[in-house]
């Protein structure tokens, strides 16, 4: 078994390390949010929409991560919202997130396998402060 990967980025603030692959549908939001950047999402196999992933969620599909949203979503009321996902590519495993909790806390092993088996690749990456090639000044 191979371990996963870490790299070392100056944080830009996007869950995306590098280009992917994006494909327009349809999610289908239960009320009026804003979703983050980052969020996770499943499709509902009644309707075949997205909808939020639930770590955990049994209904219709919602407990199986597919997708992920590159950008900030917001909805003003309850119903249907064309999106722009990401399909395939590398994403910064601390900066998806699980609606419910609004952060990465609960992006589990068992949720970055099944986004790796949609060939979204979720890679632990170390925030830098600041710039690390900048030389110290002389005193």
């Amino acid at each position: 078994m191979q371990a996963n990967m870490s790299e070392t980025i100056v944080d830009l603030g996007s869950p995306l390390l590098e280009d992917g692959e994006y494909q327009d549908d349809t999610f289908t939001a239960a009320s009026a949010a804003t979703f983050k950047a980052g969020t996770i999402l499943a499709r509902d196999t009644s309707t075949h929409k997205l909808v939020v992933f639930v770590s955990g969620g049994s209904t219709n599909g919602n407990g199986v991560p597919c997708v992920v949203l590159p950008y900030a979503v917001t909805t003003t009321a309850a119903g249907d919202v064309p999106v722009r996902v990401m399909i395939a590519g590398d994403v910064k495993k601390e900066r998806l997130v699980i609606d419910a909790d609004g952060d990465a806390a609960n992006v589990t092993l068992t949720v970055c396998d099944l986004l790796r088996a949609r060939s979204i690749i979720p890679v632990s990456t170390a925030q830098l402060a600041a710039l690390d090639n900048i030389p110290p000044e002389d005193s």
